[in-house]
């Protein structure tokens, strides 16, 4: 490989390229139809009805088979170029490039392994291992997004963060409304919302929704959607809209799915909202009384201790009250 540390800029032709350098997958001519009572699909491979070492394509498949259960990565490494190199057209050759993915993938060189599943994806979309390798694909994505780094000189020290990311929207053009794309929509606001980077968290939630309407996490989707207003919120001295948007949309979820809402601490989430609102009149109160008018103060003040009674903000409404109008104002 003449771009080995090549970085992958996108999977539309499976181009990847780094400083110049760019490996290209060609398409493959397509491939015959395989007999099928030689080979039998498990475990998302074709194993082959064969005994390894013969000196056939089947036979050659076969011994990298049992050579990858006996953890020779490298050795499959090797047999698998001499393999795609003598046998371009061979209806065996997508079986191949997985196998040279699972091996690359086995010694720890997950990056590298992309390369011969892209060609598997790219040329073969009708073969039975399209959809075993997109799960290989989103295995190494949720890694990549762990902490995995490629490495330079020796060194793991190249994050690959925007690859994962790359890589899950890819999985969900290439398998629509599919189990695995929902899980890798899912992946995607997951990842914004854990980094604290809300504003990406709430549009993909949104389009998490909106392409996966019946999904098991619409509900997990609609509270975090709600979290990232939450999250996103400036603070008492602005506008409250997103949260009022926010409190709607939990109550919502709290009355239609309550075993889901409570699953995913949704009254929790209500509760900092409702006390994110005492604070806010409390300051609306402040304001007033600071600008001269009282009428107004106190009747923000009693919203607080009538509103959020049962909060920190109520007790201090209580004693603004006393100190500047009385204690008779309390009633």
């Amino acid at each position: 490989m003449k771009c080995a540390g090549a970085r992958i800029i996108g999977f539309t032709v499976a181009v990847i390229s780094l400083s110049g350098c760019s490996l290209i997958s060609k398409p493959r001519p397509n491939a015959p139809v395989r007999p099928t009572a030689k080979w039998v699909l498990k475990h998302g491979a074709w194993l082959p009805v064969v005994k390894p070492g013969t000196d056939t394509p089947a036979g050659k498949v076969a011994t990298m088979i049992a050579e990858l259960h006996r953890n020779q990565a490298y050795r499959v490494i090797h047999q698998s170029k001499k393999f795609l190199k003598h046998h371009k057209t061979d209806p065996l050759v997508p079986e191949v490039l997985l196998l040279q993915g699972d091996a690359y993938n086995l010694i720890g060189r997950k990056y590298r392994a992309l390369f011969p599943y892209e060609d598997l994806l790219d040329n073969f979309p009708n073969s039975p291992l399209y959809g075993p390798c997109l799960e290989r694909e989103y295995n190494i994505a949720c890694a990549f997004l762990a902490g995995y780094k490629r490495n330079l000189l020796g060194m793991k020290i190249i994050p690959v963060t925007g690859d994962a990311l790359r890589l899950l929207r890819r999985i969900q053009d290439r398998q629509r409304g599919s189990p695995l794309a929902e899980l890798a929509g899912i992946r995607v606001a997951d990842y914004y919302y854990t980094q604290g980077e809300f504003h990406s968290a709430l549009n993909s939630y949104r389009n998490f929704i909106r392409r996966y309407p019946y999904s098991q996490f619409v509900i997990k989707a609609d509270i975090r959607e709600a979290q990232c207003m939450l999250g996103s919120f400036k603070g008492v001295r602005f506008d409250l809209t997103p949260l009022r948007n926010a409190e709607a949309k939990l109550d919502s979820i709290i009355r239609h799915h309550p075993r889901l809402a409570e699953k995913y601490q949704a009254h929790a989430l209500e509760e900092r909202i409702y006390q994110v609102e005492g604070k806010k009149e409390l300051l609306v109160a402040r304001f007033y009384l600071r600008f001269g008018e009282p009428q107004a103060a106190k009747f923000y003040f009693r919203r607080v201790i009538n509103g959020w009674p049962d909060t920190i903000w109520a007790v201090r409404a209580k004693k603004a009250l006393i100190n500047h109008f009385g204690a008779g104002t309390i009633q």
